[in-house]
């Protein structure tokens, strides 16, 4: 995702588009027809249309949206390079991997020849390598061959999931887009939806978006997520040991 990231910053800033890194937006506000996006640092953004697209890291700038969706953590790890020998009976077409569990976990081979795998995480911030410990030992459950593979890269970040599973899309003033709870399948959804989008914009053409425009509506209870997703989550680990 990230090398697929940079790729398209490059195409836009090539198309005259300007990027504006490191801006947190702090208001938006509509001003003679036009909305005015006021950030962090001071500078402000005069925009005929605004596209809300924080899924996971939505905060409070559109009232009630982010209490629309639960952020759960995913965590991936990284092995270092597997020696030629180890690494040919892994995955050797390339393939990309996800189970059918509960508390699924997802795999592939880096191009560097490293098997990164994720999964589900904790709900709070990780604060040592061994948040990621259920992931290790998920990597020698599948491939026992790894037991004496260092694990070279940690990392983490958040996907949004919304009650029904579905990407909402909301248009809570003309000319302002919100689309969040891509469950954790945002990069390929993304991409695809951010044309249709902007199509809609351009055009008024509610046929060019692919979900139905849908009102804000709050998760009741949102304050009280993590209680309940913690249980949900350790229930679904259970059901899944059961059936192993």
């Amino acid at each position: 995702p990230l090398a697929y990231t940079v790729e398209v910053a490059r195409v836009t800033a090539a198309a005259g588009v300007g990027i504006a890194e490191r801006q947190k937006v702090v208001k938006l506000a509509k001003d003679a027809g036009l909305w005015r996006i006021s950030t962090e640092s001071g500078a402000e953004v005069r925009a005929r249309a605004v596209v809300l697209a924080t899924n996971a890291y939505t905060d409070g700038v559109l009232p009630g949206l982010a209490r629309t969706i639960v952020p759960l953590h995913s965590f991936q790890i990284a092995t270092a390079p597997l020696p030629a020998d180890v690494g040919a009976g892994i995955l050797p077409g390339g393939q990309a991997v996800s189970d059918s569990r509960r508390i699924l976990v997802y795999y592939r081979r880096s191009a560097d020849g490293r098997l990164v795998l994720g999964g589900r995480g904790r709900m709070a911030l990780p604060s040592s390598a061994a948040d990621w410990a259920h992931l290790e030992r998920a990597l020698i459950r599948l491939y026992p061959a790894l037991a004496g593979v260092a694990i070279e890269k940690r990392w983490f970040g958040r996907v949004a999931m919304t009650p029904d599973h579905l990407p909402h899309v909301h248009e809570p003033e003309k000319g302002l887009l919100a689309v969040v709870g891509c469950q954790g399948r945002g990069v390929g959804l993304m991409s695809a939806l951010g044309k249709r989008m902007a199509s809609y914009l351009a055009s008024g053409d509610a046929r060019q978006l692919p979900f139905p425009l849908s009102p804000i509506r709050p998760i009741p209870f949102h304050a009280f997520r993590q209680v309940g997703v913690a249980a949900t989550i350790a229930w679904y680990r259970m059901l899944d040991a059961l059936e192993r």
